[in-house]
């Protein structure tokens, strides 16, 4: 009976005591309850990492459209995963460039580093760029 027991108490231990990725964690919006989640240097700092595709890709296609791409950041500011969401001008899903340009941007984002934040949570952020007559117009 006490071994039973025993064994009981250990495994129910063991359950408990496994480490929770930090990816697994829920996750907060950047701007929620005082969590202020933002890169070092916030517009400025993606306008130039995202600078050389900007005018590199002067011919996209559909010509017109919106790119978020949404990064899922740790709270100790490691990268977890993107998502991204593509749309043209009259809001219907689609691929910039046959899916070609989302992933340069993707590649792009998942090198950003130096996230900042004033309370410890996992956040999603968002990157928006402004596609118009073929070419990225604003990264926001």
């Amino acid at each position: 009976m006490k071994k039973n027991l025993a064994l009981i108490t250990f495994f129910t231990l063991l359950a408990f005591s496994q480490d929770k990725n930090e990816c697994d964690e829920d996750t907060m919006p950047y701007w929620a309850n005082g969590i202020n989640s933002r890169i070092e240097g916030e517009g400025p700092t993606l306008r130039k990492v995202f600078g050389e595709i900007q005018l590199s890709e002067t011919n996209i296609s559909p010509s017109n459209g919106f790119i978020t791409l949404r990064l899922n950041v740790t709270k100790t500011g490691k990268f977890c995963n993107i998502e991204t969401f593509q749309i043209d001008e009259n809001y219907d899903n689609t691929a910039f460039n046959n899916g070609a340009l989302i992933k340069k941007l993707e590649q792009i984002a998942v090198g950003l580093t130096d996230w900042k934040r004033d309370k410890d949570y996992k956040t999603y952020n968002l990157i928006r760029l402004k596609i118009k007559n073929g070419k990225i117009e604003e990264i926001f």
